[in-house]
């Protein structure tokens, strides 16, 4: 290899590290991002595998900042569209909450990152102008654009085992209801701030559908254009949770934090929490984060929301 070769390759790999630092600040939310939302306290980090960018998302909807809703009230109004206003009333009440794990923490893995933010957050738009409120149908969509997508499985490589993104949307309310659709992604763990723990859960409330990307819904109207691989899911459902006291404690996460294979146990997960309980939902988050990298290096993209009602 020729020195102006060698030259060459470092410029072109300084290159794409800038680019890769750039995409990782373009995914990472402002702190003026985060909903605020009477009686709640959000916050989150990701920190990608490779410490520049990887294929972990969490985004924001801080309806009452993104959207004018007033306006939306009244044209809904003004257009006997009743129903649509009493839910974008609701939405000034409430905020959202998407985490996503991307399989692999790639350079190609932020850039599916990227295009779930932007396929998000446009759906998003739409549904409240349609809707009132996002809905299960928005999550529909992202899920046939990402199995029937060319593009997207070039970035992934071969359509097959490693095509996929799993995640969790939900909206938290003032009152610490959290409604939630499931998509692959780890389940969310509830501690209680009485009972100084993590608490169970009914699986009726946990309802999982297969990751986004893997199967199309059984009555998708292009359902024959497509072979029958892994076969067919459900239309998605919605699960709903409360934090029923003061100081209880949401977490949503990638399985980079803790998963059955994974040497920092849901056991030493609960210790943290409980030992950063008093503090705010950053105190909690970062104190989770520090326990988590005491015990072990991470082998993956790792992303963290706590979710605190006061």
């Amino acid at each position: 290899m020729t020195e102006s070769t060698q030259l060459t390759e470092a410029g072109l790999d300084r290159e794409l590290r800038v680019g890769a630092q750039y995409l990782a600040q373009c995914l990472n939310p402002e702190s003026g991002a985060i909903p605020r939302i009477p009686n709640v306290d959000i916050y989150g980090i990701s920190i990608p595998y490779n410490g520049i960018a990887g294929g972990d998302l969490i985004t924001y909807v801080d309806f009452s900042d993104r959207y004018d809703l007033d306006a939306r009230i009244a044209r809904a109004e003004a257009q006997g569209r009743g129903e649509v206003a009493q839910k974008l009333q609701r939405l000034k009440r409430k905020g959202g909450v998407l985490v996503a794990d991307v399989a692999g923490h790639e350079y190609a893995d932020a850039m599916r990152a990227l295009l779930l933010h932007q396929i998000f957050h446009t759906s998003a738009l739409y549904e409240l102008d349609l809707h009132g409120e996002i809905t299960a149908h928005l999550f529909e969509q992202i899920n046939q654009r990402f199995f029937k997508s060319t593009t997207l499985h070039k970035l992934a490589g071969e359509r097959g085992a490693l095509s996929f993104i799993t995640l969790i949307y939900g909206e938290i309310s003032s009152t610490g209801r959290f409604r939630f659709i499931c998509a692959g992604h780890p389940q969310p763990l509830v501690f209680s701030r009485e009972y100084d723990r993590f608490v169970e859960i009914s699986p009726d409330r946990l309802v999982s559908f297969p990751p986004i990307g893997l199967q199309l819904s059984e009555d998708d109207d292009d359902v024959r254009m497509f072979p029958r691989v892994l076969g067919y899911k459900k239309r998605y459902t919605v699960n709903e949770l409360n934090l029923m006291g003061r100081g209880d404690v949401l977490l949503l996460y990638s399985d980079g934090l803790v998963d059955p294979f994974s040497p920092y146990s849901q056991d030493r997960l609960e210790r943290a929490v409980s030992a950063a309980r008093d503090g705010s939902a950053e105190d909690i988050c970062r104190g989770i984060l520090a326990d988590r990298h005491n015990a072990a290096r991470p082998d993956d993209d790792l992303s963290l929301v706590v979710i605190k009602y006061q």
